[in-house]
């Protein structure tokens, strides 16, 4: 079986009529009241000491029709179904809801594991106006400072847990984050919660559980308040990494052409503004460069000018095309088959980037549209650009600057065998009436250009 520490009944009297002017309720109220705009509160409950205290200060400061009760079942020990029914025991009590969620975790570390399978969840969950609170504390940030520093983190890494973050749409938030395990503990005995204990958690072979008992004790035992001088020494590491982050973003908007770098740019920063400026920018496009990538990556800017050299990052690719670097997911593109009707009422189902609609008149493309389709670009191509002599498509891609690799999957709209338009580039003589053209554009925003301007329209 597993255990339970229990200090007084469960009776529901038990969780109820606390004084106002309790000084642990009153901290937990002032942390909330730093968040607005929060319809849902959902509290992430493994039925541990400290998830319970925050399920408790929870049910009691905010209303119950706004909680709901989160157990994420990680299947690692024998008792984790016992312990999902003790999660919803606890949520039942104090008139909850609760939501389970089993996950099943990918090999390799099994501490990583478990936490990515959870932060999934967490994203899952996850909405607009929606905060998960966490119950990390003071001891856990000093753990995870040391954590970091041994695997040789720099600043961003050292600063360890945001109090806050972004989470999706939502919010994640750690309002525990000032107070030790001990006040913790204390505060649940005196009003007599009861938790379960993972024995997991007394196994060495973890690195945090290391550190939890043979590291952090030893260091007490020689400086007193090891913890909340760690907790300091992140907060002030948080402050160099939301300054490095400054930096970034201006010298972001100084080389960002579209969604691409410019590499003659880049090469006018210092080696510290252009490492800072390529990690946030891989950061930005979900990959966090080792030292060795950082170093491939100035590689790539430096090799001749007439080639095309790409670095592979996992499941993102970062290519350089005319004194550009652009990075985008890796991804198998379908071949565009359809109606533009049907492509453009349904966006989202084309992996490769967005073909949209634009006007600014009144008129109804219907007509327009009617008969038009959507093909992939072929061999010796060409098309009747409006006011302009005939051109091919290779052409017509390099004089707009199109990089090589997403030729193959740009967007070419035709009537019968008839080129009529290539979305973001040009709108053809064959799509126009005498000298009317169609009362919209079409912009074609491949996935490397979602996040600057548009790629050209018609």
């Amino acid at each position: 079986m597993f255990q339970v520490t229990i200090t007084s009944n469960t009776d529901r009297d038990l969780y109820m009529g606390k004084m106002t002017g309790d000084t642990f309720m009153q901290r937990f109220e002032q942390q909330l009241a730093h968040q607005s705009g929060i319809h849902h509160w959902i509290i992430a409950l493994s039925g541990g000491l400290d998830s319970m205290v925050l399920l408790e200060l929870a049910s009691r400061c905010l209303p119950a029709e706004q909680l709901t009760v989160l157990h994420i079942n990680h299947q690692l020990q024998r008792e984790a179904g016992e312990w999902q029914l003790f999660c919803a025991r606890q949520a039942e009590l104090r008139g909850l809801a609760f939501h389970a969620e089993r996950v099943c975790l990918q090999p390799g570390s099994v501490e990583t594991a478990a936490r990515n399978a959870r932060y999934e969840v967490f994203e899952q969950v996850s909405s607009r106006n929606t905060c998960v609170l966490l119950a990390h504390h003071r001891d856990d940030q000093a753990e995870t400072l040391l954590f970091r520093l041994f695997r040789g983190a720099g600043v961003r890494g050292m600063a360890a847990m945001p109090r806050q973050r972004a989470l999706g749409e939502g919010l994640l938030f750690r309002p525990l984050l000032d107070i030790s395990r001990n006040e913790l503990a204390e505060w649940a005995q005196e009003e007599g919660l009861c938790w379960v204990e993972d024995p997991s958690n007394r196994d060495l072979q973890y690195d945090r559980n290391f550190l939890r008992q043979q590291v952090l004790p030893l260091l007490a035992g020689r400086w007193s308040g090891v913890s909340a001088r760690l907790q300091t020494a992140a907060g002030h590491l948080a402050d160099a990494e939301a300054l490095l982050e400054e930096f970034a973003q201006s010298d972001l908007q100084n080389c960002l052409a579209e969604n691409s770098l410019q590499v003659d740019k880049l090469q006018l920063l210092s080696e510290r503004r252009q490492a800072n400026l390529l990690r946030y920018w891989c950061r930005c496009a979900g990959v966090q460069l080792t030292a060795a990538q950082l170093d491939s990556l100035r590689t790539l800017m430096t090799v001749a000018g007439d080639r095309q050299p790409e670095l592979i990052l996992g499941d993102r690719i970062i290519r350089r095309y005319r004194n550009r670097l652009f990075i985008e997911a890796m991804m198998s593109c379908p071949p565009w088959s359809a109606l533009l009707v049907d492509v453009l009422a349904a966006p989202e189902r084309y992996p490769g980037g967005r073909l949209l609609l634009k006007t600014e008149s009144a008129a109804s493309p219907d007509l327009w549209l009617a008969g038009v389709s959507v093909r992939n670009r072929r061999e010796g191509d060409r098309c009747h650009p409006s006011g302009r002599p005939g051109k091919s498509l290779k052409h017509l891609f390099q004089e707009a600057g199109v990089p090589p690799w997403q030729r193959d999957h740009w967007p070419v709209c035709v009537r019968g065998d008839e080129i009529v338009a290539v979305p973001g580039i040009c709108i053809c003589q064959s799509w126009c009436e005498a000298e009317n053209k169609p009362p919209f554009w079409l912009d074609w925003q491949p996935a490397a250009l979602f996040a600057g301007s548009d790629s050209g329209t018609l």
